[in-house]
């Protein structure tokens, strides 16, 4: 089992060591240093390596049980879900998004229960059985290629609104961008200033929906804000370090040397009042429960963020898993960035807008489509195949132990 572990373990070093590269640069933008940066992102690496090392540790285990081709993706669905919360989470590249070709399945099971089928099916051509390797496997792999994922289509009200990306968060800069966008709803990216009501008497019968500060007493959130009737969705996800301590005082002193703001920021609750919008910032969009908690019963979905402190590659993946958000929840997502990427995104890839590319300064303008009705993944989300994983991980760990106590 030890070569197993080690293998999937090495596997994982090298997925991750390519695929989340740009914390460095996010420590670094800070001024931590290229030697801290380094050994920060080397540790996050190696944790993230952990969890291929165990699912490859299992295939060891379970190669030789007839029911592998559950166990195993029950195993990796199951790993998955912890990474998810472990450590505040990092829910990050799930195996699931990573080919949008596979997105067939993601309105009735998520990214999540894709990475399920993903791994099933691959169990599968290594079975014996006619049916499971040859008719199962074929279902699973053409409800991935060919399912509603990859042909939704909406037919409710219509609305217009344009993305801004302003390069800066500069709020003159950013009215006065607001004040040239060709639509009446105009949204902006994250955290771009404290929230003041006053400030709607600089748009030029704008309404507009972005990212704020707010103060609720002694607390203060990175908020959402429609300042038409100043509806708010507190950030909930927050991310460690940059916007919160996730061990207390105990690390205090670690953001003074990282010289990192906003580290004390207040934790918005899972369930919040909702309006005809669902709001998410920043990577919480990657987070399923709020994700799917946030987006249930609304029209449509706003997503802000500022990814210029992250590199070149994140923004790329976090476009990726806003348009993974749009197929699973059959809504549009209007995302805003400071300098990039944003787009007003289709469930549909061929309706949604141009992008504007990292760097670029102005705007977005779309008519989308409103959709209050909920996929089955958004009625459910990830519970009844995390019940169902544990159920089969159960009752391997009791026939096994009945085999060992009959032996």
């Amino acid at each position: 089992m030890k070569k197993y572990f080690l293998f999937g373990y090495l596997l994982g070093v090298i997925f991750w060591s390519f695929s989340v590269y740009w914390i460095f640069s996010a420590i670094n933008f800070y001024g931590a240093g290229n030697l801290v940066s380094f050994l920060i992102t080397s540790l996050l690496i190696l944790y993230l390596s952990l969890y291929s090392g165990l699912f490859f540790s299992s295939i060891f285990l379970f190669k030789n049980n007839r029911y592998r081709w559950l166990i195993l993706p029950s195993t990796f669905f199951l790993l998955e879900w912890i990474k998810s919360w472990m450590i505040s989470g990092f829910p990050w590249l799930n195996l699931g998004i990573i080919f949008d070709q596979l997105w067939g399945a993601l309105p009735i099971i998520g990214i999540s229960g894709t990475s399920f089928i993903i791994i099933m099916f691959a169990c599968l051509l290594f079975e014996q059985n006619p049916f499971l390797k040859l008719g199962l496997s074929t279902s699973l792999m053409i409800l991935m290629l060919f399912g509603p994922g990859h042909y939704q289509t909406i037919d409710g009200k219509s609305l217009k609104l344009t993305v801004i990306q302003p390069g800066t968060n500069d709020v003159e800069k950013i009215i006065a961008l607001t004040n040239e966008a060709a639509h009446n709803l105009v949204v902006w990216p994250e955290a771009v200033a404290w929230y003041d009501t006053s400030i709607k008497k600089q748009f030029e019968n704008k309404t507009v929906i972005g990212g704020f500060f707010t103060r609720t007493n002694d607390q203060v959130f990175a908020s959402l804000v429609n300042t038409a009737d100043d509806h708010i969705y507190n950030k909930r996800n927050l991310v460690p370090f940059g916007e919160f301590q996730p061990f207390g005082k105990l690390l205090a002193k670690l953001n003074a040397f990282f010289n990192i703001p906003n580290s004390n920021l207040s934790k918005g609750k899972l369930t919040q009042k909702k309006s005809y919008w669902s709001g998410l910032i920043c990577w919480e969009l990657a987070f399923n429960a709020t994700f799917v908690n946030r987006a249930k019963d609304t029209s449509f979905i706003i997503h802000s963020s500022n990814d210029s402190w992250y590199g070149q590659s994140m923004p790329e993946q976090h476009l990726k898993l806003a348009r993974a958000r749009a197929v699973e929840s059959n809504k549009w997502v209007a995302r805003s960035t400071t300098d990039g990427i944003s787009q007003i995104i289709s469930p549909n890839k061929k309706e949604s807008s141009k992008i504007l590319k990292r760097g670029a300064v102005g705007s977005i303008s779309a008519e989308i489509k409103l959709n209050e009705k909920n996929t089955p993944y958004l009625m459910y989300g990830d519970y009844p195949l995390l019940v169902i994983c544990i159920v089969i991980l159960l009752l391997t760990a009791l026939q096994k132990n009945k085999i060992v106590t009959n032996g």
